[in-house]
């Protein structure tokens, strides 16, 4: 082919005794796409992977041809060979089988009547024994009120188990309420990401409630299930969590603002200021026992915006703390 080898545009294996088709994939010779491994100038964007045809490159299945009549025959070929072959018969059942069945028919009519003989004389017992569950129940009627009649004295106890246990975080049972909140965005692995206030409430320090800005003067409301009493206050003053991204860390603590000193708000209109350190743990105070449904948290001073890669000049709470005892 003009002094120049010819080479498969498949797998690119060179052309040797002049034939159309590939010695080594079957495939047409001339025939496109070009592999683009064999030719890097031809490319292509969806990397897609090409199938070549089962006929250039797999014989095709060969069906037996028909059987050749024997010398001298007059019949001519044809597909005898091809005929299917009679089933056998099914033999029919054999005289062991009938009296087999025979047999097994006398041993059920003799046990059967064993049984009912049996049954009638000695089902005395078993009879009387069946009987005495029903007997109780005439009884244990006049001890349904000695039930009722107790259960009144089960609350009376609840209270005193609540009122005298430890003291319990019940900021997961409160409803988290703010004025404003960031928008949502998506992680570094795509995942949505939102910055509600109930993120405060649920127990985890790799969530967080975050507002663009600086809140100073942002009021957020914690409304308890019940009136409880409190006597330890306290919050995660930032967005502690790190992340990852092409092996680099983004410290969100560090980055966004973070809380420096808040008031504790409560029903009876009291309230208490709480300091907090560059510390992304939770960081509380305990308080004069306080009797509230609801605590409010005004913000009173915020960190400037952080620095570096992670750096967003947003305010961010992570989780509060509120320990006390209900009822």
């Amino acid at each position: 082919m003009d002094g120049q080898t010819e080479r498969c545009a498949h797998c690119g294996t060179p052309s040797t005794d002049g034939g159309r088709f590939c010695i080594n994939c079957g495939a047409e010779l001339g025939t496109e796409p070009t592999n683009p491994r064999i030719f890097p100038s031809a490319t292509d964007t969806a990397e897609r992977v090409y199938d070549v045809p089962a006929p250039l490159y797999a014989a095709p299945a060969v069906s037996p041809g028909p059987v050749a009549p024997p010398p001298g025959s007059s019949t001519p070929p044809g597909p005898t060979h091809l005929a299917p072959s009679p089933r056998p018969r099914r033999a029919g059942p054999g005289p062991g089988l009938w009296v087999g069945v025979a047999a097994a028919m006398v041993v059920v009519l003799v046990l059967g009547g064993f049984l009912l003989l049996h049954g009638r004389g000695g089902g005395g017992g078993p009879s009387t024994s069946a009987t005495p569950p029903i007997v109780p129940k005439t009884h244990s009627s006049p001890s349904s009120p000695t039930s009722s009649e107790s259960s009144p004295t089960a609350p009376s106890s609840s209270p005193s188990v609540q009122v005298t246990g430890p003291p319990t975080n019940v900021a997961g049972f409160a409803q988290a309420s703010a004025p404003d909140h960031a928008p949502a965005g998506v992680d570094f692995g795509g995942r949505p990401v939102t910055y509600v206030a109930a993120n405060m409430v649920d127990g985890r320090n790799d969530t967080c409630w975050r507002t663009t800005g600086d809140a100073t003067g942002m009021e957020l409301t914690f409304r308890l299930d019940q009136p409880t009493r409190l006597t330890r206050l306290g919050l995660v003053n930032g967005y502690a969590k790190i992340a990852y991204s092409n092996g680099r860390s983004y410290d969100w603590y560090k980055g966004n603002r973070r809380v420096l000193s808040v008031e504790w708000i409560f029903d009876d209109g009291s309230s208490v200021t709480q300091q907090f350190g560059d510390d992304r743990g939770m960081q509380q105070t305990a308080i004069h026992p306080v009797t509230t449904s609801t605590v409010r948290v005004r913000i009173t001073s915020v960190s400037p915006p952080g620095k570096g890669r992670a750096a967003r000049d947003d305010t961010a709470i992570s989780e509060v703390l509120l320990l006390g005892r209900t009822g």
